[in-house]
C-alpha cells in the first residue's frame, strides 16, 4: 500500500511540475518548435563574439557563428585576445580548417571583407610579440572607447570562445 502511495504521489507531482508553465500561462505550449523559438530572436541585436585562444575548432566555430550572424544582418565584432591574438598574426602559421577549408586567418579576412569588426587586444598582442605591422589587414587595435562602444549597448548580446 505505501509503495502504491509513493508512486501516485510521484505521478501526481511529476504531472503538476510538467504543468506549471503552461497553467502559468495558457498560450505556450509545453512543447516549444524550431519556429517558435527563431520568432523570439527575430529582432535584430548586435553580437560581439569574445575569442580568446587560436585552438583551431574553438576559433573555426567563432569565426564561423560571427560569420552566419553577420550574414543574417546583425552588426557583429570579434574581440581577439589572450592566445587569440595569434590568429590576425601574419607570422604565424595558421591551422586549416578541415570543413571550410580555409586557414583561420583566411576565414577573418572573409568576415571583415563582408562588413564585420575585428577589434585586438593591445597588451596581448604586446605579450605574444606581435607588432601592429604583423596584422591582417582590417584589423583594429582595440581601446577602452572601442571596447565600451562595441558592449555596453542594449542591443548587444556577447559569446565566448
Amino acid at each position: 500500500m505505501l509503495l502504491k502511495s509513493l508512486a501516485l504521489g510521484s505521478l501526481v507531482g511529476l504531472s503538476l511540475v510538467t504543468s506549471i508553465p503552461v497553467l502559468a500561462n495558457p498560450g505556450v505550449s509545453p512543447v516549444q518548435t524550431n519556429e517558435a523559438i527563431i520568432a523570439v530572436g527575430q529582432q535584430k541585436t548586435d553580437l560581439f563574439v569574445n575569442l580568446t585562444t587560436d585552438d583551431p575548432w574553438r576559433a573555426a566555430m567563432a569565426i564561423g557563428v560571427a560569420t552566419n550572424m553577420l550574414k543574417k544582418g546583425h552588426s557583429t565584432t570579434i574581440f581577439l585576445n589572450i592566445t587569440g591574438v595569434h590568429l590576425a598574426a601574419t607570422t604565424i602559421p595558421q591551422h586549416t580548417n578541415g570543413i571550410t577549408g580555409k586557414t583561420l586567418q583566411a576565414m577573418l579576412v572573409d568576415f571583415i571583407s563582408q562588413g564585420g569588426k575585428v577589434l585586438i587586444c593591445p597588451s596581448c598582442m604586446k605579450q605574444a610579440a606581435i607588432k601592429p605591422e604583423d596584422l591582417i589587414a582590417g584589423v583594429v587595435t582595440s581601446s577602452p572607447d572601442s571596447l565600451e562602444a562595441n558592449l555596453f549597448n542594449e542591443t548587444v548580446k556577447v559569446i565566448s570562445w
